[in-house]
């Protein structure tokens, strides 16, 4: 699932299915996004870890998505944890204040280490 400014891998690392984003996060691309990781809460997944390592922008309508998909996952009785949120990615999450908002791990091994 992909357009011309995001790109979503899928993958699974033993019973972790991994949603990395790379590109740009904003108003057109975020219900990918949602859809994406809705779409693997209601299959069942029960770790779901999304790294932010290859993002490059984020707009505020990727938070919405994220905490919905949050709530989603906890209601689903999963976890849903982010990774390698850096640089500037980062610093808008602190602008935010959403830091606290998320499970965020330093890097996908130490993710996958917390939620295997």
């Amino acid at each position: 699932m992909s357009n011309s400014a995001l790109s979503i891998e899928q993958s699974h690392s033993g019973m972790v299915r991994i949603v990395a984003l790379k590109g740009r996060v904003d108003s057109t691309s975020a219900n990918d996004v949602l859809v994406c990781l809705s779409n693997q809460i209601s299959a069942g997944e029960k770790a779901i870890l999304v790294d932010l390592g290859g993002l490059m922008y984020l707009t505020s309508a990727a938070f919405r998505v994220l905490l919905i998909a949050t709530d989603e996952a906890e209601r689903g009785a999963a976890r849903l944890a982010l990774c390698n949120v850096i640089g500037h990615v980062r610093e808008l999450f602190e602008m935010g204040g959403l830091l606290d908002a998320f499970t965020i791990h330093g890097s996908r091994e130490e993710a996958l280490a917390q939620l295997s």
